[in-house]
């Protein structure tokens, strides 16, 4: 019978449709998968493997022991109790998703109520999984039906996604699905057989069964979409739900050869123009950018297939170049749908930014909030495509931030009372940093005049310098609030009676849901316990995210740790006006291990909670100016009688950024390390570290390889004062920031670090200030806040370059004993590889163990699935050797 039913629902599910018959409950929780494997159950805590066709689905999984585990079936079994969701929404009673933050709710009757087992919600993700076989990573759809009575959440199997969908995007209403696409393009159709891929808007209605319109994006109009919604993307409704708001590339100027005399050169091109920088060579944004120059706004109507360029926007650049003018994205139509709302980074047109730098991991790159009106736009692309007479323009935009350095992530209520509300972060004064504390700040918006209200701008929470210094009395992990230290907000953060906002915050070591009043500013964390811990002490040291609210006001949230892998749960709808201090909450999400790689054995999966402990530990160090405690996550195994561990020390890189306690941060490689390996590894947050405020945060600008040294070594020596390690057994292991920070540790402290493995190291600054995308990192932690001048770039002074050569670890190259191991992506554009490779001659050259691996096909995060798994094998197996 049950397999009879799991064949009806399979059969009966579409990747674009928005209804799943759901299955009849059982009291099963979740099921281990892998492609082309039979169906299997796991209990709630993923101990006993099930098969549907054993009697009562009772036996239990066979153990397998770490010896006779290999390195890569350890490491196969971490990456594949990963649950990496890239994708969650809710649309027609399926929550699905466009990435990790940003969700909406919606639910529509469409006369599926004769199917008895439909549930009044289901959740649908898209989990992205690693596949060693084929260097990729696949995508992979659940549907999962949100049922809050079952004692057991039960996990159909998933479907794997096609990867020429690059975004789902549903309406308001749910009635409505916009699918981005690419495909091939049909030989009669290419040009003269040059053009092999295009991409195109699917839109499909009723509930998303009927395709209703495909609309192929013409490069004449734009280049690719820009689907990174992390950051600069964005794809948008508008509310009656004819139009899209999105941002792609602007068309780059036509070039063509002086020597071309196939044709006569058309109008606007360019000639010898090919290999010009900013004509036939784009500028563009750095590591992980390569291929963004400039992106301009752009509107479909869905019905009619009609696309436009928003012109009305500060662009201010020559036509016939791409350099200069301003990257438009994170676009939202106004609540009366006349308005888009979005972020404007300088490009070159505001005067900031002569020479484009690195964006990826770079907040404080300038941007704005703007608006512009496009009722006449949207008029004009609603008339049918032969319709040519032109209409009459709208007018010009107007930037709603204008004093603010840094505004983005514009975020509109829903309407009340003829108005709306407008939440965005912004940073007023900004800061010269990689990352900073954010404000909260919320303006009115009026749907009549279609503008914000200027007089109604508010700071809601403003940017905090010391944690505890606003007076809030929450205190987590040790912590007080420390001030909003977030990239985007959700997309629906607004409470259903607009009385506050709901968000996740990085808060300490830990990231949080917390709850902002709109009335007084206060922030209250917003506890729930899913992952199954018993450890109650440390049921507030998990890592907590705010996925979306449902119709009934409750909201869906995230929950990971260290040594368990992210669950999903649904807190109820009173969870903002109960006022109790750990709120009622039900899991209905613990996916099981998935695995993509014929390699491993079938039974090694991870079991959450098993293998490692972990603990967070506060420091505090009498050294630095600003007297905060140095974070850091400790991982320890299983323990046997007075054992004590070799220790493995992780500076995060940055250095701006936090090690958080989840499992896909601080676990998944490192509890390879610490389960398989059986290390202690030691997650330092040291000063400068988001998360602890903002004056820790800027107290390492011009201390970096000294400040962030000393608080290591004070964290390393703390957990060495517990006795649980070894202190004859200590390495480090850091890439990036992470990397420069281990060529000091065992430069400057040679008697206590034994052994070093770096990823993408900077090990001399001096040499890569002038081949970085990121060379005001170079001045700014060396040199200072304030030090580099982003309106007049130039090169650094002898001065500055001797600094800079002090601060690197190449300086204390004559101390280094440690054996070494370098990893480089040779095409990484943040630390340039000649960094990594200067380290290993000269430790060679010294005679010092030291090796090279080195991934051509990868850029700074060697973040390419073979290469990656590569890297952490050899790393522990250097470890094995050496320490």
């Amino acid at each position: 019978m049950l397999g009879a039913l799991l064949i009806h629902y399979l059969a009966s599910f579409v990747v674009h449709s928005s209804l799943v018959s759901a299955l009849p409950q059982f009291s099963t929780s979740s099921l281990v998968h892998r492609p082309g494997a039979s169906l299997a159950f796991v209990d709630k805590d993923n101990s006993n493997i099930i098969s549907p066709s054993q009697k009562k689905f009772q036996c239990s999984m066979s153990s397998v022991s770490l010896d006779e585990m290999t390195d890569a079936d350890a490491y196969h079994e971490m990456i594949s109790a990963a649950v990496d969701l890239t994708s969650v929404y809710v649309r027609n009673g399926i929550l699905y998703g466009k990435h990790k933050s940003q969700i909406s709710t919606r639910r529509a009757n469409f006369g599926v109520t004769h199917i008895p087992c439909l549930p009044p919600l289901s959740f649908a993700a898209t989990r992205s999984v690693r596949d060693i076989d084929t260097n990729s990573r696949r995508a992979f759809l659940y549907s999962i039906p949100l049922a809050t009575d079952r004692q057991s959440p039960f996990i159909p199997p998933p479907m794997e996604l096609p990867t020429k969908i690059k975004a789902r995007i549903p309406s308001p209403s749910g009635n409505k699905l916009a699918i981005l696409a690419e495909e091939s393009v049909p030989p009669l159709e290419s040009n003269n057989g040059n053009e092999n891929k295009r991409a195109l808007f699917e839109i499909w209605t009723d509930g998303g069964h009927r395709l209703a319109n495909r609309i192929v994006l013409a490069k004449e109009k734009h280049g690719p979409v820009c689907t990174d919604f992390d950051w600069f993307g964005g794809i948008a409704w508008s509310p009656d739900e004819t139009a899209l708001v999105y941002n792609a590339e602007v068309p780059s100027p036509k070039t063509a050869s002086f020597f071309d005399t196939s044709s006569k050169l058309a109008d606007g091109t360019v000639a010898g123009g090919q290999y010009t920088l900013g004509v036939g060579k784009s500028e563009n944004w750095g590591e992980k950018y390569i291929s963004t120059a400039l992106l301009g706004l752009f509107c479909v109507n869905v019905e009619t297939g009609r696309i436009g360029a928003v012109e009305n926007v500060p662009m201010m650049r020559d036509p016939a170049t791409t350099t200069g003018g301003y990257v438009l994205g994170q676009a939202v139509f106004s609540p009366c749908g006349q308005s888009v709302v979005y972020t404007g980074w300088d490009a070159g047109g505001g005067g900031d930014m002569p020479r484009r730098l690195g964006a990826i991991y770079c907040f404080q790159r300038p941007c704005k909030i703007y608006s512009s009106p496009v009722r006449n736009l949207l008029t004009e692309l609603s008339k049918p495509k032969n319709d040519e007479e032109e209409g009459e323009r709208d007018d010009g935009f107007e930037c709603i931030t204008p004093h603010d350095r840094l505004a983005r992530s514009p975020r509109f209520s829903k309407v009340v009372k003829g108005h709306a509300k407008l939440a965005y972060l912004c940073n007023t004064k900004g800061f010269d940093t990689h990352g900073g504390c954010m404000a909260l700040h919320v303006a009115d918006w009026n749907l009549s005049q279609e503008s914000f209200v200027e007089e109604s701008q508010r700071i809601v929470v403003d940017v905090v310098s010391m944690p505890g210094g606003r007076g809030d009395s929450a205190v987590v992990s040790g912590i007080s609030f420390p001030g909003l230290f977030l990239n985007q907000l959700p997309d629906q953060c607004f409470s259903h009676n607009l009385e506050q906002i709901v968000t996740t915050t990085e808060w300490g070591s830990t990231t949080k849901v917390v709850s902002i009043s709109l009335t007084d500013g206060s922030v209250v964390p917003i506890n729930f316990h899913l992952a199954g811990n018993d450890n109650v002490a440390q049921r507030q040291e998990s890592s907590d995210r705010f996925l979306c609210f449902t119709d009934d006001g409750g909201a869906i949230v995230a929950q990971s740790e260290p040594n368990r892998p992210t669950v999903l749960g649904y807190l109820q709808s009173d969870f903002l006006t109960s006022g109790t201090t750990l709120h009622s909450c039900h899991l209905f999400a613990s996916m099981p291990p998935f695995s993509c790689t014929s390699s491993g054995h079938v039974h090694s999966f991870f079991r959450p909670g098993t293998g490692y402990s972990y603990r967070v530990i506060n420091v505090h160090p009498p050294h630095g100016d600003v007297k905060m405690p140095v974070g850091a996550v400790l991982l320890l195994p299983e323990q046997l009688e007075n054992e004590k561990f070799p220790l493995i020390v992780v500076p995060h890189g940055g250095p701006h950024a936090c090690m958080p306690t989840s499992f896909e941060k601080a676990g998944l490689s490192y509890g390879f390390l610490c389960k398989h390996g059986r290390y202690a590894v030691l997650h330092v947050n040291f000063r400068g570290s988001t998360g602890f405020g903002q004056a820790a945060l800027e107290s390492l600008a011009g201390n970096a390889g000294s400040l962030d040294v000393l608080d290591v070594v004070a964290a390393t020596r703390a957990v060495i004062e517990m006795s649980f390690v070894d202190p004859d057994r200590v390495g480090v292991c850091g890439g990036s920031h992470g990397g420069f920070l281990a060529g000091h540790l065992i430069g400057q402290h040679p008697d206590l670090f034994k052994v070093a493995a770096m990823r993408n190291p900077c090990t001399n600054i001096a040499s890569m200030v002038t081949a970085t995308d990121i060379p005001d990192w170079c001045y700014i932690e060396t040199l200072g806040t304030g030090t580099y001048n982003y309106s007049d770039f130039r090169s650094p002074s002898r001065e500055e370059l001797a600094v800079m050569w002090d601060k690197s670890p190449i300086a204390h190259l004559e101390h280094v004993n440690a054996p070494t191991l370098i990893g480089l992506g040779m095409k990484d554009k943040r630390v340039p590889p000649s960094q990594g490779i200067e380290y290993f001659h000269a430790l060679r050259a010294k005679k010092i163990p030291t090796k090279l691996l080195v991934y051509e096909d990868c850029d700074h995060a060697i973040d390419r699935v073979a290469s990656e798994a590569d890297f952490w094998v050899n790393t522990k197996r250097w470890f094995d050797q050496h320490l």
